[in-house]
């Protein structure tokens, strides 16, 4: 999203853009017109955060000044600049819709304090909105049944509503890696930085998030080292919200803020109505990639099936190449698995495949996904898992096989082991037939020679 602007259309504007000189501005792009009709041009053709205007004849009224500015931008809080107090033109002035009147006198101590309320603490969430005008502005989160799109068309309207430096969508996540599942980021010059953003203070943010707004200092989750200073600039405060959907699952919003909104902003009818709107939307949106999913499921073993590998590798791909983050595939057969189905017959052969599946589901995180590949081939994608990790991983999957008895609903003692095979992202390949192909050929590695074994890939010799 572009950068917050701000428009100041007066005929003399040399003295208001005089006051706002102050370093505390620094990133916002001040547009300044002297010219009525070009002011009127720039405000059908771009979006601004704030305008600051003054009424460019003496005998203009202040309502229809307002008013015709507010015609082109009517969401857009509108600062009006008055020669005195008292008199005609400051009731013109509420009456057209100024969110507020600064006197010529107070210029210089008020108008850089009001701009801030505007551009970095909310103050704009405060406007009178009818139901057709909220519903109008949660349209494009209401509308948004993809996952990923309304992920970041809701962190984007937080970031433009509350004037944030910066913003994540994410989930929280047990087990390895940073602990932390990006959904979605806006503000940020790089996007690999909000995985080290959630690395450091994403602990402290979610311990703090509640289901209602809450607003803490950054001194609550930040020991503001340089490197604290560095990532964070002049943002002194954060915002966030915990979104619980379904059991167990929830997704967290954060956004960084220069000040602190008050609490008149925090409980304004338009933040909580768009809030509520947002956990709809991300409830349906889940609920709908559940039902989805329906079609990516094995019937026997209820895991994934091989059609939502390619489902899952093109997503994860996608997301590391944007925030820099890592993957690892293991691929996996059962030894002599054919042994099973020609002693005991293949009814017992189904059980024993669906007992695998949940050895292996015991393995790994709610966010790793565990494939039924094929006949007893099975692959597994571990999230944010590096390849020595993932080495780990499947270890343990391979001790648990072959420790495990199974069959035992059948009064049957079967001993299994496995043979994996592990590719990793970007380490071993960036592609997602490479890496599947380096994974295969891993395993088959195991499977040519001890089986019962664990093989990493070895990316030089796959062309």
């Amino acid at each position: 999203m572009a950068k917050q602007r701000v428009l100041i259309l007066s005929p003399d504007p040399e003295q208001i853009h005089g006051t706002l000189g102050e370093p505390s501005l620094a990133g916002i792009h001040i547009t300044v017109q002297a010219d009525w009709d070009k002011g009127m041009a720039a405000l059908s053709k771009e979006n601004f955060s704030v305008i600051v205007a003054r009424q460019f004849h003496q005998n203009q009224a202040a309502e229809s000044f307002v008013q015709d500015i507010l015609s082109l931008a009517p969401k857009t809080p509108l600062v009006l600049i008055l020669p005195k107090k008292g008199g005609p033109s400051v009731l013109g002035g509420i009456r057209g819709g100024a969110s507020e009147i600064i006197f010529e006198e107070n210029l210089e101590q008020e108008l850089l304090q009001t701009l801030k309320k505007y551009l970095f603490l909310g103050h704009g969430l405060l406007r009178k909105m009818s139901l057709d005008e909220l519903f109008d502005y949660c349209f494009p989160v209401i509308t948004t049944t993809d996952m990923d799109m309304l992920g970041y068309t809701v962190i984007e309207m937080f970031k433009e509503s509350l004037g944030a430096s910066f913003g994540i969508l994410f989930r929280e996540q047990e087990g390895r890696g940073t602990g932390y599942s990006i959904q979605a980021t806006a503000g940020f010059p790089d996007d690999s930085m909000a995985g080290v953003f959630l690395l450091r203070y994403g602990a402290g943010i979610t311990k703090l998030s509640s289901p209602t707004p809450a607003v803490f200092p950054t001194e609550s989750v930040v020991s503001h080292t340089p490197e604290d200073e560095k990532m964070l600039g002049e943002n002194r405060t954060f915002f966030s919200l915990r979104f619980d959907l379904s059991s167990g699952s929830s997704i967290f919003a954060v956004l960084a803020l220069r000040g602190a909104p008050a609490p008149d902003v925090l409980g304004s009818t338009l933040l909580n109505f768009f809030y509520r709107q947002v956990r709809f939307a991300l409830l349906n949106a889940e609920r709908g990639m559940q039902t989805q999913n329906l079609i990516y499921i094995d019937d026997l073993t209820k895991l994934y099936n091989s059609r939502y590998l390619n489902v899952v590798l093109d997503r994860e791909l996608k997301r590391s190449e944007r925030y820099r983050n890592f993957f690892s595939v293991l691929f996996m057969d059962l030894d002599f698995f054919k042994r099973v189905n020609d002693t005991h017959g293949h009814l017992i052969g189904t059980r024993v495949l669906v007992e695998a599946g949940g050895v292996l589901r015991l393995c790994v995180r709610e966010t790793d996904s565990v494939v039924r590949y094929g006949g007893d081939e099975f692959v597994v994608l571990l999230v944010e898992t590096k390849a020595e990790e993932a080495f780990l991983v499947a270890e343990r999957m391979r001790k648990m096989f072959e420790e495990k008895s199974f069959g035992q609903e059948n009064g049957l003692d079967i001993r299994l082991t496995i043979s994996i095979g592990i590719a990793a992202f970007p380490e071993h390949a960036t592609t997602k037939q490479h890496l599947l192909n380096l994974a295969d050929k891993a395993m088959y590695r195991g499977k040519d020679s001890t089986r019962n074994v664990v093989y990493l890939a070895d990316a030089q010799n796959v062309p």
